[in-house]
This record gives C-alpha cells, sequence and structure tokens, in this order.
C-alpha cells in the first residue's frame, strides 16, 4: 500500500473514530437525563444503547445494499417467462389516456416490484428480532435485579430470574419491534417507487408510459403496438433513478438507528423496573409520570397520575400499554417513540385501600 492510500484510509479510521466518540458522548447526555436510574443502571443502559443503535446501523446499511442489488436485477425478473406468466392472470386495467397513472394501475406495478425487492426480507425480520433479543439480554435482567434489591422491604431472594410475564413480555415484544421497524421501512421504499414512477422525479409521467414498461402484464396490446417489445423494462432512468431514491431513503440513515435504539431503551428500562418491582413482592400498582416537557404528547398528559396494578395497563390515548415505550400490546408508533414518561411504584396495601 502506497503512502497516499494509508493516508486516506487513516484520515477515514479517524473521521469514523470521531463520529462514534460523538455518539458515545451523546447518548450519555441523554442517559444522563434519567432521573430515576441509578449510576450502575445507567452505565449499564448507556452500553446497552451503544451497542444497539451501531448494530442497527449496520443493519440498516446491509438491507439497503439488498435492496439496491434486487433493483439491478429486476429487469431480468420482469422479462423472464416465470414472472410474465405469473401475473397473466392479474385484473386487467385498460388506459386509453396518457395522463396520470390510476392508483389501481400504480398500486399493481408496485407490488409485482417490491414483492421482488423485498423476497429476503423474512431474514431481515429475524435479523431484527435477533438484534432486539440480545439487547433486551443486556439490560433487561440487570436493572431490574438492581431495582428490586433498591425496594425497601424488598423479599428478592439471593437470585433472580424473569418472571413468566416479563419473559412473555420481550417474546411478544421482539417479534412486534421487528415487524415495526421493517413495516416502516417498506412504507418508504414503496414510497419512493412510486414517486419515480408517477413522474415526481421526471421518470414516468403517463398511465401510458408506465403500461410500454410492462405492457404484457397489463394488457395493452393496443398501446403503441410496435413499441411493446419490452424495452422499456430496460429503460436505465427509471430504474437508476429508483436505487437514487433508495439510496437517499432517511429509513436507512442513522439517526433513525439512533431514535430506535433511544425508543427501545427508554422502554427496556422502564419495563425493567416493572419486573423489579413485581420481583420485590411489596410493589402492588404503578402511576404514570408524565415528563411534562415542551414536547410532551397530551394523551401521555392527560395520563399523567393514572394509577393500574402492576400487571394490568395503563390506556393513554386509547391505547393500552404495560409501561411508558411499550407496544407489545398493540400501541401505536405515535405513543411509544421518543416517550420521556416514567412510573412512580405503589405499595400493596396502598393498592388494597382504592
Amino acid at each position: 500500500m502506497n503512502d497516499k492510500k494509508r493516508k486516506t484510509l487513516l484520515a477515514i479510521s479517524k473521521a469514523i473514530e470521531a463520529v462514534l466518540l460523538k455518539v458515545d458522548r451523546e447518548n450519555e447526555i441523554f442517559i444522563n437525563s434519567f432521573h430515576d436510574l441509578s449510576k450502575e443502571q445507567k452505565k449499564i443502559a448507556l452500553k446497552a444503547l451503544n451497542e444497539f443503535e451501531k448494530k442497527l446501523q449496520v443493519f440498516f446499511i446491509a438491507q439497503k445494499k439488498d435492496y439496491l442489488k434486487a433493483v439491478k436485477e429486476l429487469p431480468k425478473y420482469l422479462k423472464s417467462k416465470e414472472t410474465q406468466k405469473r401475473f397473466k392472470t392479474e385484473k386487467r386495467l385498460r388506459v386509453k389516456k396518457a395522463d396520470g397513472i390510476p392508483e389501481e394501475l400504480l398500486d399493481q406495478f408496485a407490488d409485482m416490484v417490491t414483492e421482488f425487492i423485498f423476497s429476503n426480507d423474512k431474514r431481515h425480520v429475524e435479523m431484527l428480532e435477533e438484534l432486539y433479543a440480545a439487547f433486551a439480554e443486556s439490560i433487561l435482567p440487570q436493572l431490574a435485579e438492581i431495582c428490586a434489591r433498591s425496594v425497601e422491604g424488598s423479599k428478592l431472594g439471593p437470585t433472580m430470574t424473569l418472571t413468566d410475564i416479563a419473559t412473555k413480555w420481550l417474546e411478544n415484544h421482539k417479534i412486534k419491534f421487528a415487524q415495526e421497524v421493517n413495516k416502516t421501512t417498506h412504507a418508504a421504499v414503496i414510497k419512493s417507487l412510486k414517486d419515480t414512477l408517477t413522474g415526481a422525479n421526471g421518470v414516468v409521467s403517463s398511465a401510458e408510459d408506465l403500461v410500454q414498461i410492462l405492457p404484457d402484464f397489463f394488457g395493452q396490446k393496443g398501446i403503441h403496438r410496435a413499441r411493446q417489445n419490452l424495452t422499456g423494462v430496460q429503460d436505465v432512468d427509471l430504474y437508476n433513478q429508483l436505487s437514487r431514491e433508495i439510496d437517499n431513503l432517511d429509513s436507512f440513515e442513522h439517526y433513525r438507528a439512533r431514535r430506535i435504539a433511544r425508543t427501545e431503551t427508554i422502554s427496556a428500562s422502564n419495563a425493567a423496573t416493572l419486573e423489579g418491582w413485581r420481583q420485590s413482592e411489596v410493589i402492588g400498582g404503578k402511576q404514570w409520570l408524565c415528563a411534562m416537557t415542551e414536547n410532551s404528547r397530551e394523551a401521555h398528559k392527560q395520563a399523567n397520575g393514572q394509577i393500574v396494578p402492576l400487571d394490568e395497563p395503563f390506556i393513554v390515548g386509547g391505547e393500552k400499554l404495560m409501561h411508558p415505550g411499550d407496544s407489545s400490546l398493540g400501541a401505536s408508533a405515535g405513543n411509544v417513540i421518543n416517550c420521556r414518561c416514567t412510573m412512580k411504584s405503589v405499595l400493596k396495601y396502598k393498592m388494597r385501600r382504592r
């Protein structure tokens, strides 16, 4: 390796190191804002957050590469006899006017294309589940035990294992986490495809343009018959633009990995607190405490002070949450992302008086 290449690689290495250090410092400030966590708990949470964020970013980079590779292979896939035969049974949409692309036609084409692009996503979901499982294992049991032992009058023995309730929550949340993250990515890729096809980026502007790309799929034998030789499938501009759209998607950017990692750290720390109270055997209920910041959601402000039994959900904005940041019972992303709410314990004897 010559000196020039060596210096270039060294500069890149230092730049990456500087970025990672900045990430770690910002996450440290974030974790230190959790006033209800002990110093030891913050240390565990920070380490788990940093590792989870970096692993998510690596995952998103790999997923984007898979999608871009699939886009390059689309022309071959769409021209194949197997694909043509498969979609012969699709509903035919007659288009005669060179106007905007009908939504039904656009959806049909998008389904064909994205089914191929997403063909490996079963593995992507499995990878996300594995990432979450590793993250949860590194944070929840330790935080829960520290919490349980810190409760006055705790009946926790010398060793601790997660209760069946906590284990079930982890399994449900792991699955929902993976599905929701991938679903959001899918929605962004599909939007990029539709933007490319509808002419938002100057590639395809009419229904006739689209059916000329794949005329056999849509039964458009009467439209420019002489040009119907599937050459449109090889339209370089179309696939180059789609590749650029996917490459530039926010869904694969670092800040998305950070947002997800921070949201899940908040959720896991609250789940750990709940498990710690459960294992202490002296806590019977929990009270929702809204952070009451400028960005606090109105539904979370309204939930402030709500008290429920330990293993029953809060009702926040009409949705069920076992704790702030919980989506295992179907709470929407808008109800959990970046939530900074916490909980307060309620002793068993006080719950019996209610």
